[in-house]
């Protein structure tokens, strides 16, 4: 019998423990996974997973897109062209709503002014697309200078969005609504209570910490999800106006501990997923060859992990998932049955079938 189902059958047999903040009892389970075919995609970073289709970019930032499934990722095809020209894109972000429609948040690639948001309606087709007559666009550019945002934001209505990021004239804010008809931005009232000092290359460099390289997404009944890939740090809150009200703290991190210049990154991450009725996160603490990390390595500087915590929308551990591969992403399938694990830095994914875990 190989170890990994040995240590599966230990697991499922005698079952480990351990106390989230309600006290209730998680059982932790082993699983094995397959590697999917993605040799016709070499070269193509994997950055979001919108019903059970990849996106993806290549060097330039161009965006690809096609049909991911346990076994195979099929060759893509490229939908968005990067350039600055009439429905091109400069460094744009993905995101979906709840019925499907694709949205496409245009930035260019330098400076801090957002240039267009683009709305595409559903569609299983990729031919349909990249049919540009289809696309409803709105120009940005009378927004005031807005800065950094994460890799994901989350659509709210047929007009708002919420982002990770901030008016450059108003830092002291992590997230910010973006009404893109009316070309308007409200600021949030969320800014971590630590003990950075309050100057503005301080707050400048707070603010480029909490919300680059982070994700927002929502259950459809209005709770909604943060999580930074700085850190350990990830929560569920509401929003009231221009308040929000955390609600669950999935960590005892209550912010960010933010290293001074000069000193290293932290080595403990996570990373995520979720759909609206489980909350994925991807613990990062090894390297490649999945030892555990004991200083910043700049050859090998991103960590990853292959321990998976899964929690519902009130904040409560339901489950620790233990993968047989390491990784930097997370990805999860639209029914909710499917796990994809990203290796990031050679490019492998991987595909853990949830419903053996029920």
């Amino acid at each position: 019998m190989k170890i990994n189902n040995l240590l599966l059958s230990m697991v499922m047999i005698a079952p480990l423990f351990s106390c989230s903040d309600e006290n209730v009892a998680v059982n932790e389970v082993a699983i094995e996974g397959q590697m999917v075919n993605t040799k016709e995609n070499e070269g193509k970073d994997v950055v979001w997973l919108f019903k059970d289709k990849i996106y993806a970019r290549d060097t330039k930032f161009n965006i690809y897109s096609e049909k991911l499934t346990k076994t195979q990722w099929k060759k893509s095809e490229m939908i968005f062209v990067s350039g600055h020209g009439h429905n091109e894109f400069g460094h744009p972000i993905l995101s979906q709503d709840n019925n499907g429609a694709l949205y496409v948040l245009d930035r260019p690639f330098e400076g801090d002014k957002l240039l267009s948001l683009t709305k595409i309606p559903h569609t299983d087709s990729i031919a349909a697309i990249k049919n540009q007559s289809k696309w409803e666009n709105y120009d940005l550019k009378q927004l005031p200078p807005f800065w950094v945002m994460g890799t994901n934001f989350e659509v709210l209505s047929d007009s708002t969005i919420l982002v990770a990021g901030t008016p450059a004239d108003d830092m002291k804010h992590v997230f910010s609504i973006i009404n893109f008809k009316n070309q308007t931005v409200t600021p949030l009232n969320y800014w971590p209570d630590d003990d950075t000092p309050d100057n503005d290359e301080s707050t400048f460099y707070k603010m480029l910490v909490y919300s680059n390289g982070t994700d927002v997404k929502g259950n459809g009944k209005g709770r909604h999800l943060y999580w930074n890939d700085s850190g350990k740090i990830a929560f569920i809150f509401t929003v009231d106006g221009a308040e929000i009200n955390i609600l669950s703290s999935m960590y005892n991190e209550e912010h960010l501990p933010l290293p001074t210049s000069g000193e290293a990154p932290l080595i403990e991450r996570i990373c995520g997923c979720s759909n609206n009725d489980r909350i994925y996160l991807l613990y990062k603490d090894s390297n490649c060859k999945g030892e555990k990390k004991e200083k910043w390595d700049m050859k090998d500087p991103f960590p990853m992990g292959n321990t998976v915590e899964v929690y519902d929308w009130d904040g409560v551990k339901q489950q620790v998932i233990h993968l047989d591969k390491f990784g930097q992403s997370i990805m999860l399938s639209e029914d909710g049955k499917t796990l994809y694990l990203y290796s990031g830095w050679d490019s492998n994914i991987y595909s853990y079938d949830l419903t053996s875990l029920k």
